[in-house]
Formats: structure tokens, C-alpha cells, sequence
């Protein structure tokens, strides 16, 4: 018989007080997963229940009462600090909205006096169930409260159409029905404004240019104006979602007038120079740490644009920034501005001049800063800047330039305009062009157009309304909206100049009002002219050193013509090459002058103009400046035409060959 063996099973039963913890903490698991399921509409129950047990917990100990008073008070402020707490930071709000009156009064009620109820049981020995008044105030605080708790929670459970605002109903009814012109869109966060209603349109497909495109079409839906309703992209937000306003009076129809020169941050570089529809301020770039910002302007007839100048020219008066001006409509543009610059011009030439002079400073500048020591973030000491602070050590130069299409339709403009936007930043000098309108021919008719539009377009750009929806998209590429469209006129008869858009540091496409400046004479006729840093000014020539006494002649009604400098001589000659090549001779290299003065006092005689370039190596133009001033300087003497001598050697004779080099 086999050998067997028997294995003991061991005992796999379950004594009976084992069972009974597992049965009892599975009812407990039970029971919690429906309070929590029921936390909402048991809410005033459970807080009656804690308020009991807190307040025979606190009657233990003899201070407890103190602990109950230091509760109720700490809630209370709480609650009515969370009730009416509405913070914003930029443009992000950081609660979408406040608690209705009612809500506020039932949650500061209940904290108050739950509070003082447990601070009572606290100090008296706790609930005392019994003859104590304890259980019957404790209902009745949680009945009170209850009813109002479960009469809110049943109006905002869920809500029916007939329930919904009455912007709202007409949105699902009317713009968001199959037929509408947003199937399928949602109307959310509809808040009441004191010009009418804004709210947050949620498109079914695509994303929220689908709203801005349908904007007139919304308007026939709801049966309103096209002027009175704005759409824009909720920035921060989902693409599907657009913000809209309504509007039952448009905000922006009253005037605003300018509040003055402070309106720039000097630390910054921006300034309010209006607001958008919703009260928001609408930001301006003169400046930004990698140096100043170009700036382009748009706008028909009677649109703004030069009420707009007369704001930008009286704030940078005031805050150190050197304006130069050329209004090319013989100065009517901006009569107030004639003796308030540092340079103004009212003819198309003199704009050209003005900038070959730009351009002469900024290589001055440039050359400067390239050898310039600063100290960098780090503390440490560098040789070189390449960027501009403002005031360190120069101030920024603002040129403007008025109907800019009659400066840049003279050949070599566009050329030069191109040649100063690409570079002129780094060495701190703002070109600001102002147009009728966004079309190519405005920009002159030459290969640069294109370039300067882009590149102008890149910093500020300002669009007030236009005269052509065929240029809308031009200004400003990218952007879903109608310059055109604006009104001329509001409702009152009155003129909506100054209603436009702007493209510049809050990258909003929303409709804005710049402010009005209804008395520039002052700002033009108070404080003091900024200028030029000495070595800016030593470079120029005479088109601008000579600037004062042409405006003193024309003042007088004399007639003014610029000065014979090689550039203005060109360009009044329409030769663009030509123009080009004069401004770069123009410039004498550093150290022309002691060249040649050295080399007339070894020469020992007079000697012609021509030789003096080729036995020096300088051009022609350059020797010319040079020789004119070491004239003014007492250092040469012209014996005779085209022939200079040392003044030590005047009375020499010179030689024929020299002669004939003059």
C-alpha cells in the first residue's frame, strides 16, 4: 500500500467580530460617498450639525469662548471681503463677477450669526439639550438659512430659455438658429455695461474671425446699427471665442480731450494717447529698450490725423524728445508748430533736406556708440552699445513728416526714408510718416515703396478712418477690420474725428478714440525747445544750422530758398545718384581739417583746390568743406578762385600748374 500524506487546510473562516468591522466600515464608506454626493442640497444641514458639535467641543475648555469670538470675527471679514473682492491686472480680470446683492447679504448673514450662536454655546456649556434655547435656535438658523440656500440652488440648477437674459433668448432665437448667421454659436458671460452689453460669443466651427467676418449680419439679426456693434478676438482665450459689445450709445462719441504731456511713462516709452470702447487705455510706442519706434499714420480728410500730431508734438516738447517737422501744405497742417521745434520745414525739399541731415547724424552717432564703454547688467564694462537708451547721453530725435507722400515722390527719397528706418534706431532717431492713405503710390513710385511700407508698418501703426475698403487690409495686414466704415458723423451731427484703430503694445483690433487736443498753442508756447547734443549739430550743415534765420525770414514774408549744400543742389536736380553720392562726400573724414592745413603749411605757397585733393588722398567735396572751415577758423585763406594758401604764405606766388588745378 502507498505511503500517503494528509495536508491541514488552514482555517479560512471569519470570526464573527472580523466580520462585523468589515460589514461596518463598508456601510461607513457608504454613507460618506452620499454626503459627498449630496453635499450641495444637504449643505445647511451638515452646517448645523458642525456649528452643534464646534460648539460643545469649545465649551470644555474655560477660554473657549475666546477662540469662538476670534472665529466669528476672522469669517465675517472674510466673507464680506470675498463678496465684494474684484481685482484686475492688465487687461486680465481676475474674477469674471461679484455675487448678486442678495447672495452677499444671506452669506455674511450666516457666518454672523452662526458665529455669535457658537460663540453663546461656547461660554454657557454647549448645546444642553434640555430646557436650554440652544436646539431650537440651531433649527431655526438652519431652517432660515436652508430655505434660501434650496430656493437659489433650484433657480440656478438649470436653467431654461425662458430662464436666460434677453440678449441671450435673441441670440439662440435669432443669430445662433440654422437660418441665423452663426448656426450653432453660444451667447456666455453677458454682462450689462453703462453704454449697453458685452458678452462672449463661442462659434460652433472654425474660429473667431468667423464672428468678426458676420459682425453685419449679426447686427441685421438683432436689429441693430452696423456702427453700434464691436467684435474682437478675446485675447488669452480659446480661438473659437470673440468678445462683443452692443452698444445703445457708442461710448467714444463724446470727446476726450488730452490731459497733458504726462501722458508718456518715461520708463516705459508709452503713452495713453486714448481709449477703446471699453474704458481701457490705448498704449503709444515712442521708445522701447532696443531703442525708439517708427511710426506710420493713415486717415481721410477730417479724420484726426493732425489733431493726433498736435498731441505726439506737445508731449515730446515736454519730455526731452527733439522734434523735427516738415508739413509740405506750406505749414497749415500744423501752424503751431513753426517756432516750437527744433527744425520745422513746410516745402517738400526742405523735408528732403531734412532728412539727408538725419542721416548725417545718425553715422555721427553710430560711429560714436560703436566705441562707447557702458556698464551692461552684469557690472561689467563694455566697449561698444548696440542700442539706444534715452538721455544716455543724447535725447531721442522725432522727425515728422506730414503728407510724407509729397517728400517721398522726390527722386532719391525712398532711397533715403528706406536707408534711415532700417538704421536709425540703433543711434536713437524715430521717423514718423503720416499719409492720407496705405496705397503704394504713396510711397513714391520706386523699388524701396514696398520696404518702407512694411517696415514703417512694423512699429505704431495708426488708422483713423479711411476713404477706401479696397485699402483697408493694406494698413494693416492681418487685421479684420474697416477703417472705411467708420462714420464721418454721429447720430448728433457731431464729428467722429479721431475714431480709428491702432496697431502698437496692446495688439488689440478694437475700435478706440484718440484724445483731443483742443488747445495746442499752449503746450507749443510753454516750456523749453529741446535740441540737438553739441556733436549731432557740428556734423550738419547749413540746411540746418541756417534754420533759424530762414523761419526769421519767413516770419518777415520774405522769400526762402535752402542753401547751395551739395545734397540740397542734387536733389533739386532730380538726380538720386547724384543726391547720394554729395551727402557721402559731404562728410569729411575724421581729421580732414589738420590734414590739410598741415599740408598748406608745407607747401609753403597758395595752391589749387584740385591738387590739395590729390596730394591728400580726399575728394574734391571734402577738401572744399574742409578749406570752408578753416576759413571761418583763421587757418587758410582763398587768394583766389579755387586757390588757398596758408596765412603764413598769402603773399607767395603760385605756380601756373596750380592755377589751373583751381
Amino acid at each position: 500500500m502507498p505511503n500517503t500524506s494528509t495536508i491541514e487546510k488552514p482555517d479560512t473562516t471569519t470570526t464573527p467580530g472580523r466580520k462585523k468591522s468589515k460589514r461596518a466600515s463598508k456601510e461607513s464608506r457608504r454613507l460618506l460617498r452620499l454626503a459627498y454626493r449630496t453635499r450641495r442640497g444637504m449643505a445647511p444641514l451638515y452646517a448645523t450639525t458642525t456649528l452643534a458639535l464646534a460648539g460643545s467641543a469649545l465649551s470644555v475648555p474655560a477660554d473657549g469662548w475666546k477662540t469662538a469670538v476670534a472665529a466669528t470675527v476672522t469669517s465675517t471679514v472674510v466673507t464680506a471681503a470675498w463678496g465684494r473682492w474684484n481685482v484686475r491686472i492688465g487687461k486680465k480680470r481676475l474674477r469674471k463677477r461679484l455675487p448678486t446683492r442678495s447672495d452677499f447679504i444671506a452669506g455674511t448673514s450666516a457666518v454672523a450669526t452662526g458665529g455669535g450662536l457658537l460663540t453663546a454655546m461656547a461660554a454657557t456649556g454647549g448645546l444642553q439639550i434640555g430646557d436650554s434655547p440652544y436646539p431650537g435656535l440651531l433649527l431655526a438658523w438652519g431652517l432660515g438659512h436652508g430655505i434660501y440656500w434650496w430656493r437659489r440652488g433650484k433657480r440656478t440648477a438649470a436653467p431654461t430659455v425662458s430662464d436666460l437674459g434677453e440678449q441671450m433668448k435673441a441670440w439662440q432665437d435669432k443669430v445662433a438658429s440654422a437660418d441665423g448667421s452663426l448656426p450653432g454659436s453660444k451667447l456666455v458671460d453677458v454682462v450689462t455695461t453703462d453704454y449697453g452689453w458685452t458678452g462672449v460669443v463661442i462659434v460652433k466651427k472654425g474660429n473667431w474671425r468667423r464672428a468678426v467676418a458676420a459682425v453685419n449680419d449679426i447686427a441685421g439679426d438683432i436689429d441693430k446699427p452696423e456702427e453700434m456693434i464691436q467684435i474682437e478676438k478675446a485675447i488669452g482665450q480659446s480661438a473659437r471665442r470673440a468678445i462683443i459689445a452692443v452698444f445703445d450709445r457708442n461710448p467714444l462719441q463724446d470727446t476726450l480731450d488730452f490731459p497733458g504731456p504726462q501722458i508718456l511713462d518715461t520708463k516705459t516709452g508709452r503713452a495713453q494717447v486714448g481709449i477703446f470702447y471699453d474704458g481701457e487705455p490705448v498704449q503709444y510706442a515712442f521708445w522701447k529698450p532696443s531703442g525708439p519706434v517708427h511710426s506710420v499714420i493713415y486717415g481721410a480728410t477730417d479724420g484726426g490725423k493732425s489733431r493726433f500730431l498736435d498731441m505726439l508734438l506737445g508731449t515730446e516738447r515736454h519730455n526731452g524728445i527733439v522734434s523735427w517737422v516738415c508739413d509740405p501744405q506750406g505749414g497749415q497742417s500744423l501752424p503751431r508748430w513753426r517756432e516750437a521745434v527744433d527744425w520745422y520745414e513746410d516745402t517738400a525739399l526742405g523735408g528732403l533736406a531734412m532728412l539727408h541731415e538725419v542721416r548725417k547724424i545718425m553715422y555721427e552717432r553710430s560711429a560714436r556708440y560703436s566705441m562707447m564703454p557702458f556698464v551692461d547688467h552684469k557690472g561689467r564694462t563694455l566697449r561698444g552699445r548696440d542700442h539706444f537708451v534715452v538721455g544716455d547721453p543724447d535725447p531721442l530725435i522725432s522727425v515728422t513728416i506730414d503728407e510724407a507722400h509729397r517728400v517721398l515722390n522726390l527722386q532719391g527719397a525712398p532711397a533715403l526714408v528706406l536707408e534711415l528706418i532700417q538704421m536709425a534706431r540703433k543711434c536713437g532717431i524715430k521717423i514718423r510718416l503720416v499719409f492720407q492713405g496705405p496705397k503704394s503710390n504713396m510711397y513714391g513710385n520706386s523699388p524701396e515703396s514696398t520696404d518702407i511700407r512694411e517696415q514703417a508698418q512694423s512699429g505704431n501703426t495708426v488708422m483713423f478712418r479711411t476713404a477706401s475698403s479696397l485699402t483697408d487690409s493694406i494698413g494693416l495686414p492681418g487685421w479684420d477690420i474697416n477703417p472705411s466704415q467708420l462714420p464721418m458723423y454721429w447720430p448728433d451731427k457731431t464729428s467722429t474725428a479721431g475714431l480709428g484703430y491702432l496697431k502698437g503694445p496692446d495688439n488689440r483690433q478694437a475700435m478706440m478714440r484718440a484724445f483731443f487736443d483742443r488747445d495746442p498753442a499752449h503746450w507749443a508756447t510753454t516750456g523749453t525747445t529741446p535740441t540737438l547734443e553739441a556733436s549731432a549739430a557740428a556734423c550738419t550743415g547749413k540746411a540746418y544750422t541756417e534754420r533759424l534765420d530762414r523761419l526769421a525770414a519767413r516770419l518777415r514774408g520774405e522769400a526762402v530758398v535752402l542753401p547751395d549744400d551739395p545734397a540740397t543742389q542734387a536733389a533739386a536736380a532730380g538726380d538720386p545718384i547724384a543726391a547720394a553720392t554729395a551727402a557721402i562726400e559731404a562728410e569729411a573724414p575724421a581729421g580732414s581739417d589738420d590734414t590739410i592745413a598741415a599740408y598748406l603749411l608745407q607747401r609753403g605757397r597758395p595752391v589749387g583746390r584740385n591738387t590739395i585733393a590729390q596730394e591728400t588722398g580726399l575728394t574734391v567735396s571734402a577738401v572744399k568743406n574742409a578749406l570752408s572751415r578753416l576759413k571761418k577758423a583763421g587757418r587758410a585763406v582763398d587768394v583766389d578762385r579755387g586757390v588757398w594758401a596758408h596765412p603764413q604764405h598769402v603773399d607767395a606766388p603760385a605756380e601756373n600748374t596750380d592755377q589751373a588745378a583751381a
